[in-house]
């Protein structure tokens, strides 16, 4: 097999499955999601080489954000390409927040691009003549930039020496593209002509040239581009009520202000270019998503973010002053993103500087999001929600059925012959329970809480049986702490930072794991307590935690004296056969302990909590 890329400069799809399979050979991979390609490969000279195949990239819709900008006007949604989950809920969630203010207010200071040919000359005053010569003959490289493209504007001309080394710094405004490719042509045809026009000029003529001497700030993050722009220039503000600053956002301006300034002294001793939150998230999400050039993600990135109080509003300020973008040429015109960009309002020529706004938008937007975030404590929980690192068959309703329940009854009842032959959802009489409920707000995805079940089923020797069970699914204990953050983020910052510090040393950060345990228990006095248990489901791949067990009516008797009694003394005896054997339970792993409080009963909780047998059903007599 040749070592060599076959069909090399050819675009067919011919050419491309030749490519294909020549490294699936070369690999042993099979490749099998780059088999089929959705984008014509005849189309793509200008975009790539040696086509193989597309790589396809989630699109979530952020917004709508209310824009009262120079370009960007009216309410718009903008569509971020990203696999980082809470990215697109935490922009819309600023967008609210703005939108609610009454809009965000943007526009383009300037657009500039930059190339930086750099010269060398036989002495220190030869590059000063030059330097000279350059600034009488500037109508001249105007005439040579026209040579090349009727788009491009040769506006500076900027020359920095370095001994006998002169740099200079073109810079151009380029319509609606981005112009790399433009203005490196249109630097390309003035330093031919310098040294056509230089040949016999001795005292003038460089002695050798680089075509970009690394001024330019290409694709890099430099002080240089912070301060005289490279691409789009370009701001955003909003004035933030107090109300949507705590409906929304959850926090007050005061505390935005306030954690803003400590921050900021944070990146200053990083030694940061700028000051920003996260606003390269939305600028590679809506680079992805319109074929902008990702590579440029790292300059474009740069911004400074600013927070102050107003007349008792938040005022939120972003400066993008590196922002490079264009809505023609370049990966604008394939499919899917002259698509999008069409959804913006913004494909084709005149669309540039709205989509400069809508970028600055929707940035401002994030780090507004995100600062209200890390201020209210909610930061870590969202990630842990929405941001989870691999894909999970969450269990739901239509799962609970006999495929799913006749390996746990089987083992559960200890009959391997068991054959469940019908299983039907009954009407819920009663809530999901307070716990379930807290993990439904730390996740919403997946199937938790108490559902009745009609379960019939024969067992080794052929008899028929019929019995109302309840399958009890337990939140993970993380959601449920995630849950409680949702509701004491609502409780101010105070308490939001206590609970952000202390939430995950509470019990119920094990307590899908606690409870099964619990039923595991071989103690005769706690298997007599608790409702008859005829099967565990404990699946961690699929983060299932499922108790099947019996169900229980409501006699509509009233709790007397005496059933009170039974019911505590069940309880004391529970508790007395686990008198004395604090240390044992804690070595078996599964009981809740809080490090540095002692061992339960000396600081710490042996039992208790949402998961204490007693609080499981009614109980029975000891």
């Amino acid at each position: 097999m040749t070592d060599a890329i076959p069909a090399r400069g050819q675009y067919s799809d011919d050419a491309r499955r030749q490519r294909l399979n020549w490294l699936r050979a070369r690999s042993g991979t099979g490749l099998t999601s780059l088999e089929n390609a959705s984008l014509d490969a005849q189309n793509l000279v200008g975009n790539v080489e040696n086509f193989v195949g597309s790589v396809e990239v989630p699109v979530g819709l952020a917004g709508p954000l209310l824009f009262a900008g120079d370009a960007a006007r009216g309410s718009i949604v903008a569509p971020l390409a990203t696999t980082e989950g809470a990215l697109v809920a935490s922009a819309s969630r600023g967008a609210r927040a703005l939108t609610m203010s009454g809009g965000v207010a943007t526009t383009v200071l300037s657009q500039r691009m930059t190339r930086a040919p750099a010269f060398e000359f036989a002495d220190i005053a030869a590059a000063r003549r030059f330097t000279a010569w350059l600034h009488e003959h500037r109508d001249q490289l105007d005439e040579q930039v026209r040579l090349v493209s009727r788009h491009t504007c040769l506006v500076d001309v900027d020359p920095y020496q370095i001994g006998r080394h002169l740099h200079v710094r073109f810079s151009f405004e380029t319509a609606d593209a981005a112009g790399q490719n433009m203005t490196t042509a249109a630097t390309w045809q003035i330093c031919r002509w310098l040294t056509d026009v230089l040949v016999d000029e001795e005292h003038l003529r460089p002695r050798g040239m680089l075509m970009e001497g690394n001024l330019s700030g290409d694709k890099k993050v430099t002080a240089g581009s912070m301060l005289v722009g490279r691409g789009s220039r370009v701001t955003a503000e909003c004035r933030l009520s107090r109300d949507a600053v705590a409906t929304v956002l959850k926090t007050t301006p005061e505390a935005m202000v306030k954690n803003h300034a400590i921050t900021l002294l944070g990146a200053q001793q990083a030694g940061t270019i700028g000051y920003g939150v996260n606003a390269a998230n939305v600028i590679a999400a809506l680079f992805l998503a319109t074929g902008q050039d990702v590579a440029c993600v790292h300059e474009s990135g740069v911004s400074i973010f600013s927070l102050e109080m107003g007349d008792d509003e938040l005022i939120a300020t972003i400066l993008l002053p590196n922002l490079v973008v264009g809505t023609v040429g370049g990966g604008t015109a394939l499919p899917h993103q002259r698509d999008l960009l069409d959804l913006l309002g913004c494909a084709g020529a005149g669309g540039v500087r709205r989509f400069a706004e809508i970028v600055a938008g929707f940035a401002l937007a994030l780090d507004v999001s995100t600062m209200a975030a890390v201020v209210s404590g909610q930061f870590a929980e969202a990630h842990q929600r929405l941001g989870r690192a691999r894909r999970v068959d969450w269990l739901q309703a239509d799962d609970l059925n006999s495929a799913l329940l006749q390996p746990v009854l089987a083992q559960g009842l200890g009959d391997p012959r068991l054959h469940i032959t019908e299983v039907r959802r009954a009407r819920q009489l009663y809530g999901d329970g307070i716990a379930s409920e807290l993990g439904a707000l730390g996740e919403r995805r997946k199937l938790t809480g108490l559902h009745p079940l009609h379960v019939t089923w024969t067992d080794g020797s052929g008899s028929t049986t019929t019995a109302d069970l309840v399958a009890k699914v337990k939140p993970r204990g993380e959601e449920i702490v995630a849950g409680i953050a949702t509701l004491v983020s609502l409780c101010g910052p105070a308490v939001a930072r206590a609970w952000s510090r202390w939430g995950h040393g509470t019990e119920f950060t094990d307590a899908h794991r606690r409870e099964l345990s619990v039923y595991r228990r071989p103690e005769s006095v706690l298997k007599n307590l608790l409702p008859r248990c005829y099967g565990l489901l404990d699946d961690g791949e699929r983060e299932a935690y499922v108790v099947i067990m019996e169900r229980f009516y409501d006699d509509g008797e009233p709790w007397t004296r005496d059933r009170i009694d039974d019911a505590l003394r069940a309880v004391a005896t529970v508790h007395g056969q686990w008198l004395g054997r604090d240390q044992d339970l804690l070595d078996e792993g599964w009981l809740h302990h809080v490090a540095g409080t002692g061992i339960p009963g000396q600081g710490g909780r042996a039992v208790g909590g949402p998961d204490t047998p007693c609080c499981s059903g009614p109980a029975r007599p000891a």
